[in-house]
């Protein structure tokens, strides 16, 4: 039998389809927000004297990076409705569980960038009487961070790419549109087809920015 393909369905559906991609790309700044904030707060944890606090960081960094984003969202989702009565919105879940298991990774990713700066940095500042707090904000983050910043942006992008997972719960981004008219239309060729092209492009445009960031801070430390 042959297929009968209707690419019409698809310039027909543009402007939801784009509107679906723009929720993809809500999901993604806004898992990465929470990510980037607890993230460093698990790396400041993890390097900190206190064991109970290194320890409690080390946890939560192994547990997240072992958990599937797919168990972990349906966990959220359903598991905490149904046993402890926390009920939230598909968009809230799909957030919250793509950022905090972001923030294992980007915790990771500011513990590297933080033991990447120079010791003598941090004797330095010492040495000209500046407290804790003020040598992490005024001399080792600024530098870490632009240390960490194309490994950051290469999460945003992973980010990204796991943030397709949220239509499973009814977030109404690009996936959950191509869904529902592939089943409307009967067209699941056209619409997966046409939602996969622009997911594509769009991991190729912010893995293009990383890699004109990774060449920029190359030729800035060069010259």
């Amino acid at each position: 039998m042959n297929y009968d393909f209707q690419w019409y369905r698809i310039t027909r559906n543009l402007e939801p389809m784009f509107e679906g991609l723009l929720v993809t790309y809500e999901v993604t700044v806004l898992a990465m927000a929470i990510a980037l904030i607890l993230g460093l707060i698990l790396a400041l944890m993890r390097l900190s004297n206190s064991r109970w606090l290194s320890g409690i960081a080390q946890v939560y960094i192994e547990l997240g990076r072992a958990m599937p984003l797919y168990v972990f969202l349906l966990w959220i989702y359903f598991g905490l409705a149904f046993a402890l009565n926390i009920v939230f919105q598909p968009m809230e879940a799909g957030v919250l569980a793509l950022g905090l298991l972001t923030a294992a990774y980007m915790a990771e990713i500011y513990r590297s960038g933080i033991l990447a700066v120079d010791r003598g940095q941090f004797e330095a500042a010492r040495a000209l009487g500046l407290t804790p707090a003020s040598i992490y904000r005024d001399v080792v983050l600024p530098q870490a961070f632009r240390i960490i910043l194309p490994s950051a942006g290469n999460q945003f992008v992973g980010a990204f790419k796991g943030a397709t997972i949220v239509a499973v719960i009814g977030v109404a981004d690009l996936m959950y549109f191509a869904r529902e008219a592939s089943l409307e239309f009967f067209k699941p060729f056209e619409f997966y087809t046409s939602a996969g092209v622009l997911l594509i492009a769009s991991t190729i445009a912010f893995s293009g920015l990383v890699a004109v960031m990774e060449r920029r801070m190359r030729g800035g430390e060069t010259g």
